[in-house]
């Protein structure tokens, strides 16, 4: 890509991150830096702004929403328990509905747990063509088409110009690829019909970003900005799986349609789409894998079903407009990073079945103001809730054996926490910067304690050891900026353990008293 692909690829970046949040009801100064996002972000009002987007209130625990994200109908959690049929499934010209994501009895039982649930709209296309939507502009006619074709398959490709149609056959899995010329710019469909067999969606590395691309000065060598030509999506029969890459830098991608019997998401499949602002995910599909969404700025809603059972690493990563999200109960485990940087994310719900919350899953979540963490999560992994302003309370569950490094690093808003008895390890810079902690309980199962873990913690009242054996701190940083006010208890009997332990307060600047 050239310097000046890249500066425009990036001042794409920055009109999609400021015009999701000014849609929010947030304010973008003008000349704001990437940096100046934060603060941007930060001025969305409380629950992320915005319309519901089909009447719905902001009361209703359960939303219907058809794939461009517009709300079909919406029910407070009474009213929906009462329901004896879903509601009729939307129409659309060209599209064939399959029915929502959810059954009503599966609707049901997790809201009467969890209160609250979208349920998404699934369609197939009337005439089972897959059909992609594409802008053209001036000087960019040629584009190529690149598709990845099953065994023993054959598709017929329909330019949407009326120009004759082109053919991909293989008797192998293969890529198969053509370059056509349009006479002019303008809007275009392009048309792919399965005859036999069938393709995936697919890239072939991480240098041919889509199935859409245009050769640098005529050639054959990819050019991932020109996947902004396309701005729709709608997928017909034939199509098994949306892999790795797929939609990668697809900016102007707005909407996409993903029929029942797409069983998995791949790595990056919808990486940097700016304008994709709402997805329904078929209940066909059991896995979300890394990176799947990231950087999707204008992403506010999506409808994950009870089919998925493992969200990967970094999937929704800074999905700015993201303001909730619902996890269904089959997902059992959530990976690293998975949705750091959602600003707008003000609550989540984690089901029971979770048993594995990646390093850094919530990191720079700014506007998520508490959470629960289920009875089977064992540990809360490094950088797990770090600089959550928001979050003012926590329920760490019995079974957690350790908190990582940096796990509630900079949570401000943090006033109190209780640390189970399990716990055993307590990670470096653990709670750093949490001056709204009051107080903390440190229970007689921990053995260590990191450096940094309780620095700045500048307003506790009292650090209260429970165990008769002094923890090894490793380090004195455990304690810096820590008031000298601050009373460390322990237990009777044990004052000059604990005074002369290792790495402890200094106890000719505090107060050590036995209980």
């Amino acid at each position: 890509m050239s310097i000046s692909d890249s500066l425009a690829a990036l001042q794409a970046a920055k009109t999609a991150i400021a015009n999701a949040i000014t849609a929010k009801g947030g304010t973008v100064p003008a000349n704001t830096g990437l940096r100046g996002f934060a603060n941007a972000i930060n001025s969305i009002p409380s629950g992320g702004g915005g319309s519901s987007g089909g009447g719905g209130s902001s009361n209703d625990a359960v939303r219907f929403m058809d794939y461009d994200g517009t709300v079909v109908q919406s029910y407070s959690a009474t009213d929906f328990a009462n329901l004896t049929a879903l509601p009729a499934n939307p129409t659309h010209e060209g599209l064939i509905s399959q029915g929502w994501n959810w059954t009503l009895s599966d609707a049901k039982t997790y809201v009467a747990e969890y209160k609250n649930l979208d349920i998404g709209q699934m369609y197939v296309t009337s005439d089972g063509k897959t059909q992609i939507y594409i802008t053209l502009t001036e000087g960019r006619i040629s584009p190529i088409l690149q598709l990845y074709l099953n065994a023993d398959s054959e598709l017929d490709i329909d330019w949407g110009d009326g120009s004759t149609h082109s053919t991909f056959t293989t008797t192998s899995a293969d890529y198969k690829s053509e370059r056509h010329n349009y006479a002019t710019d303008g809007d275009y469909v392009i048309a792919i019909t399965v005859v036999s067999g069938g393709f995936v969606l697919q890239s072939s590395s991480t240098t041919v970003s889509s199935i859409l691309w245009n050769g640098n000065n005529n050639g054959n060598s990819p050019d991932r900005a020109y996947n902004n030509s396309i701005q729709k999506i709608e997928i017909g029969t034939g199509i098994t799986s949306i892999d790795t890459y797929a939609f990668q830098n697809c900016y102007s991608l707005q909407s996409i349609t993903i029929p029942d019997g797409v069983t998995s998401i791949g790595d990056h499949a919808f990486y940097y789409c700016y304008s994709l602002s709402s997805i329904t995910i078929p209940d066909s599909v059991t896995s979300i894998g890394d990176n799947v969404f990231q950087y999707c700025s204008s992403l506010s809603s999506i409808t994950i079903p009870n089919t998925v059972t493992s969200i990967g690493e970094r999937a929704f990563s800074v999905c700015y407009s993201l303001s909730s999200i619902t996890i269904p109960d089959s997902v059992t485990s959530i990976g690293g990073n998975a949705f750091s940087s959602c600003y707008s994310l003000s609550s989540i719900t984690i089901p029971d079945e979770v048993t594995s919350i990646g390093g850094g899953a919530f990191f720079n979540c700014s506007s998520l103001s508490s959470i629960t963490i289920p009875d089977g999560v064992t540990s809360i992994e490094d950088r797990a809730f770090s600089v959550c302003y928001s979050l003012q309370s926590i329920t760490i569950p019995d079974g957690v054996t350790s908190i990582g490094g940096n796990a509630f690093y900079n949570c401000y808003s943090l006033s109190s926490i209780t640390i189970p008895d399990g716990v055993t390890s307590i990670g470096s810079n653990a709670f750093y910067g949490c001056y709204s902690l009051s107080s903390i309980t440190i229970p007689d199962g921990v053995t260590t304690i990191g450096g940094g873990a309780f620095s700045g913690c500048s307003y506790m009242s009292f650090i209260k050891f429970e165990s008769t054996t002094p923890p090894t701190v490793s380090s004195s940083t455990a304690w810096s900026n820590v008031s000298t006010s601050t009373k460390i208890l322990v237990p009777t009997g044990t004052l000059e353990t604990y005074k002369t332990a290792t790495n402890y307060p200094d106890p000719s600047t505090y107060t050590y008293e036995e209980y």
